[in-house]
């Protein structure tokens, strides 16, 4: 199983294409919306809703940082594929616009992967995330998608 976690207050912008993923991929995924804080110390509240949900899944935990790895679709395949030996469930965590206070978390988090160094909508993330994701199963799955 495969957790993706966002604070976002909706996909209606990219509603279907998500959903036909989700299809495609069965039970193999599961995307969790986070209700964004509205007021207060929004990135301190976010962060502790995280560590929290961290805390409590013993998963391999990724996390889409813009500063850090970047790999092609054949190496998330291996990375994918060589921590589900290890680990049943893989979450991955998506940052959001008003990011954490990363030093609350980084004890938590298995490894740092960055798409791209361009900025997008979180929904757009959500989006390729989930593409990804179908696209190393086709991959795994021996389809012609991949190429």
């Amino acid at each position: 199983m495969i957790k993706i976690i966002s604070f976002i207050d909706s996909f209606k912008h990219y509603e279907a294409p998500i959903k036909e993923f989700q299809k495609r991929l069965w039970k193999d995924i599961e995307l969790v919306k986070l209700k964004p804080i509205k007021n207060g110390n929004i990135i301190s509240k976010e962060t502790d809703i995280l560590v929290d949900l961290l805390t409590k899944e013993n998963w391999f935990k990724i996390v889409l940082n813009p500063n850090w790895k970047n790999l092609s679709t054949e190496e998330f395949y291996d990375l994918i594929e060589s921590k589900k030996q290890n680990y049943k469930n893989i979450i991955f965590v998506i940052g959001w616009a008003n990011w954490i206070e990363y030093n609350k978390i980084k004890h938590l988090v298995d490894f740092e992967l960055n798409f791209w160094k361009m900025i997008m909508p979180h929904i757009l993330i959500i989006l390729v995330l989930i593409e990804q994701i179908y696209r190393i199963w086709m991959i795994k799955k021996w389809t012609s998608y991949h190429k």
